[in-house]
């Protein structure tokens, strides 16, 4: 029987907001007061019936004819979740997805305690209704400590995006619903922390979950478990 496996590390914990149009206050707040960061050190088993996640409208890298999918719940405003973008994404990135055996795919976990994260997940969105997405995800962590309205179209204008779209798509806040169903689907997955993680097999717009992480594994770890998932014939 197929279990999921809990291998967890740091995290930002809170509660995940439901995005409205007061979020985009304190544009200095600092990552550091997010919330209360926990640790898991043992590997969990737990024995139920592999979940399926619907990732059809999620940003995605990689390849779409990639077997294998991560999803990451994140939060522009987590320290932690910087962390692993500065640290073990890039080689995620080089050795996995580049090279076209993963997917990985981004869902929003925006916590109540990080008043930017919200309007964050708004700038990344609408920078991706321009084919913008991961270049705006990427200046958003590396910019974290100055998230914030003028942040945003300083990064818009440096992006080369039209920003009369982009500022009409923020004040529309027409990536709420995403990001509200982002929430839910973390909440239902026993999520209240980011980052936190699912790797699981993909097909089409369906990922069947086999692992979980509450935090960000180190690469070794991340890798161990893809190359399970790579062999046919190893248990889940």
């Amino acid at each position: 029987m197929s279990v999921l496996v809990c291998i967890g590390l740091a995290a930002c914990a809170g509660r995940a907001p439901v995005p409205d149009s007061s979020a985009g206050a304190d544009a200095g707040r600092s990552s550091h007061s997010s919330g209360v960061a926990y640790r898991e050190q043992s590997v969990r088993a737990i024995g139920s019936a592999p979940p399926q996640v619907n990732v059809k409208n999620d940003p995605r890298l990689g390849s779409a004819t990639a077997k294998i999918g991560i999803v990451e719940f994140s939060d522009y405003q987590c320290f932690y979740c910087r962390d692993f973008h500065r640290k073990q994404f890039e080689r995620l990135k080089k050795e996995y997805i580049d090279t076209g055996v993963v997917q990985f795919i981004h869902k929003d976990l925006p916590l109540r305690t990080h008043r930017q994260a919200v309007p964050a997940a708004m700038a990344a969105h609408c920078a991706g209704a321009q084919g913008r997405f991961w270049a705006m995800h990427a200046a958003l962590f590396d910019q974290q400590d100055r998230l914030g309205q003028y942040l945003f179209l300083e990064l818009a204008r440096q992006l080369n995006l039209d920003v009369a779209q982009f500022s009409a798509c923020l004040e529309s806040q027409t990536p709420g619903q995403d990001i509200r169903q982002d929430a839910s689907t973390a909440r239902m997955l026993g999520f209240t922390g980011t980052p936190s993680f699912l790797i699981g097999k993909i097909e089409g717009d369906t990922l069947t979950v086999v692992r979980r992480s509450r935090g960000a594994p180190s690469f070794e770890v991340i890798a161990q478990e893809i190359e399970k998932l790579r062999r046919p014939a190893a248990a889940p």
